[in-house]
């Protein structure tokens, strides 16, 4: 599998969906999550702000359930080391876009990826075993890398996508962090590593 061509071809494919296709399945993704309860012990809820045609987890964190639960958005750490922070996140923040377009809080209150219980990830493809196409920098790879061989339990990640993402099988690279479920517009996936 050439993993920079079928990222394109994803994106392309996840580019086509009309805006009201997006927010109907990012509905759909998100009362799917909601009804796992899958966020129902956690407290420290990593999420991120949509971006390129991505699953919008927004009605996940205006959905009256999980009032009493804490979210972060990720922030790009300046130090070079291509890893993500997490900054608590409110709805009224101010935002500015980063190196790469996206938003992120002008300022921030940092905390580590490993104080997080749950976080919901974009991808741009999955396949049902957990593996992931990201958009190619390697951030969320880099950043969970303490969860590699699952001596760590949490945080429980789980990847927002629209059904037409997933892909029969991605090769999975050594640096690769999987997933342990998918939620998309129709089902909620437990992803089982070979």
């Amino acid at each position: 599998m050439n993993i920079n061509l079928t990222r394109q071809n994803l994106r392309n494919r996840r580019k086509n969906l009309s805006s009201q296709e997006r927010a109907r399945a990012s509905l759909e993704i998100s009362k799917n999550v909601l009804q796992s309860n899958l966020l129902s012990t956690s407290t420290a809820i990593g999420i991120y702000l949509q971006n390129d045609g991505e699953a919008d987890p927004e009605c996940i964190v205006k959905n009256y359930s999980v009032k009493k639960k804490s979210f972060y958005v990720p922030v790009i750490n300046n130090d070079d080391s291509k890893l993500l922070l997490f900054s608590k996140y409110e709805h009224k923040m101010q935002f500015k876009k980063n190196k790469y377009g996206i938003r992120e809080p002008e300022s921030p209150t940092l905390v580590d990826a490993n104080c997080l219980d749950v976080v919901l990830m974009p991808l741009v493809g999955f396949d049902r075993t957990g593996n992931r196409i990201g958009m190619g920098g390697g951030f969320y790879d880099r950043t969970f890398q303490f969860l590699s061989g699952r001596k760590k339990t949490k945080p429980l990640l789980i990847g927002l996508a629209y059904s037409i993402q997933e892909v029969a099988n991605i090769p999975n690279r050594p640096w690769d962090i999987p997933l342990n479920f998918i939620a998309t517009e129709n089902e909620i996936i437990c992803a089982k590593q070979k």
